[in-house]
């Protein structure tokens, strides 16, 4: 009798979110959260459908494969589902999967039956959880293999270490595995100081040779991501954009925000962050720029700089206006005497300025 009822026992999966487990009753390898019938092994996502059997063996939401409609079927070819051509299914990764069973429909590589990595983090083959990695790869157990083991833990000797822990700002360690000790949501007032803009260029339009220089004065290496960036002091939706990449900077280092990211046609200039149609567009003759972080429904400023030709700032078409190097603080550069022209070459057009680098011309 006990051996029965051991073999009737579901099968226990790790939980990808709280490395507790949960149950997968019917032991196919599909999570009750994710198999639309966990008392039977043959139905799981990913499994073969028969069409008419009135069983939807694949937990699609249909019995057996959907009927594209000719008009979204020309849709698909060539690019992602969007659906928007008829109410037909949508699978916006085109992976073959649709999105009522795809836990990641923007990700090509992830969906029912793809080949899961151990420890990574991400749940691949959507089954309800990551598979856990093997214990030489996971040597802090905290269910992230160590890069070692072609992982994503960035220290697998400390279990409070790993990709999606929560971060300790000015610790001085990296506690999420971003490479940054801290990203912009804990900056703080005067932690990033405007150094340099390139308002009206020469060598190139301005729609593609625009860009502004930010110094990381915090003392620690930050994660630009979350920042928001405006040239309007309400950091209006029209006049602002978010950095929504990771944009790492160093201690003491500085980061290039272009209008443009593209070497070929912004005049050569190496942009750590591309804005292109955010809506930010410096005047030529007086304009703000402004750097904060989102505060509720509002934002905070972190720094800003307002040029005005009519104000004796040093404004002249192709140069940028460099901060100089002696005055890098939120403070000093708000007052127009701590600026001047730029002398060297930026990039590989006419144009004057150092993005990145330290003031050529004062």
């Amino acid at each position: 009798m006990l051996l029965l009822l051991l073999a009737c026992a579901p099968a226990q999966i790790a939980s990808e979110s709280s490395g507790s487990s949960v149950v997968d009753h019917d032991a196919d390898g599909y999570l009750e959260r994710v198999d639309c019938d966990d008392a039977d092994a043959s139905v799981h996502p990913g499994a073969e459908d028969t069409a008419g059997d009135g069983v939807d063996a694949d937990c699609d939401g249909f019995d057996g494969d959907p009927v594209d409609s000719a008009q979204d079927t020309a849709n698909d070819s060539g690019g992602p589902d969007t659906g928007t051509a008829d109410t037909g299914p949508v699978d916006a990764d085109d992976d073959g999967y649709l999105a009522r069973v795809d836990c990641d429909d923007a990700d090509a590589s992830v969906h029912p039956g793809a080949n899961d990595t151990a420890g990574d983090g991400i749940d691949q083959d959507c089954d309800g959880a990551d598979d856990l990695p093997a214990a030489e790869a996971d040597a802090d157990g905290d269910r992230y293999a160590s890069a070692d083991y072609a992982g994503s833990d960035c220290d697998d000797h400390d279990a409070d270490i790993h990709p999606g822990a929560t971060e300790v700002a000015r610790d001085g360690i990296d506690q999420d595995c971003d490479g940054a000790d801290f990203a912009a949501p804990d900056l703080r007032s005067g932690d990033l100081v405007i150094t340099e803009i390139m308002y009206d260029p020469d060598g190139v339009s301005d729609a593609n040779g625009e860009w502004f220089e930010l110094y990381n004065g915090s003392g620690y290496t930050v994660n630009l991501k979350g920042l928001a960036v405006a040239d309007d002091s309400a950091f209006g939706a029209a006049d602002t954009f978010t950095v929504d990449t990771d944009v790492i900077v160093l201690a003491g280092n500085r980061a290039v925000f272009a209008v443009d990211g593209n070497t070929v046609t912004n005049g050569g200039i190496t942009a750590d962050f591309d804005y292109q149609g955010a809506g930010v567009n410096l005047n030529n003759s007086a304009d703000d720029l402004y750097v904060g972080i989102p505060s509720g429904r509002t934002y905070v400023t972190l720094d800003s700089v307002s040029y005005n030709e009519v104000a004796s700032w040093p404004l002249a078409k192709g140069f940028s206006i460099e901060l100089n190097d002696t005055k890098v603080t939120s403070t000093d550069n708000d007052r127009s005497g701590s600026w001047c022209l730029a002398t060297s070459v930026a990039g590989s057009s006419t144009d004057k300025g150092s993005p990145g680098a330290v003031s050529s011309g004062c």
